[in-house]
C-alpha cells in the first residue's frame, strides 16, 4: 500500500449510523417505528402486535415497515385504564 493510500484511508470519516443522522426529535416526527413506540409506551413487541390484532391500535405500513402515528399513540394511551391507588 502506498503512502497516499494510507493518508486517504486515514482521513476518511467512519460511516455515520442512521440514528446519528436524524436530528428530528421523536416528539416532532409524524410516525414512530414499532421499536420506538414500544420503548416510549413501555410494552413489548408481542403486546404491541396483540393490540394491533385486537384492533386496539391502528398501524400504517410502507412496504415491510410498520409505523404508528403520533395521533394513534395518543389515542392508544388515552384509552389505557388508570392504575389503582393503594
Amino acid at each position: 500500500m502506498s503512502t497516499t493510500n494510507r493518508k486517504s484511508v486515514a482521513t476518511q470519516q467512519p460511516p455515520v449510523k442512521w440514528e446519528q443522522k436524524t436530528a428530528i426529535p421523536l416528539s416532532e416526527r409524524p410516525t414512530l417505528t414499532v421499536d420506538e413506540f414500544c420503548r416510549m409506551i413501555g410494552i413489548g413487541r408481542s403486546t404491541f402486535y396483540k393490540a394491533v390484532g385486537a384492533g386496539d391500535l391502528k398501524v400504517r405500513k410502507y412496504g415491510k415497515r410498520t409505523f404508528v402515528t403520533q395521533e394513534e399513540m395518543k389515542r392508544f394511551v388515552d384509552k389505557m385504564p388508570f392504575g389503582r391507588r393503594t
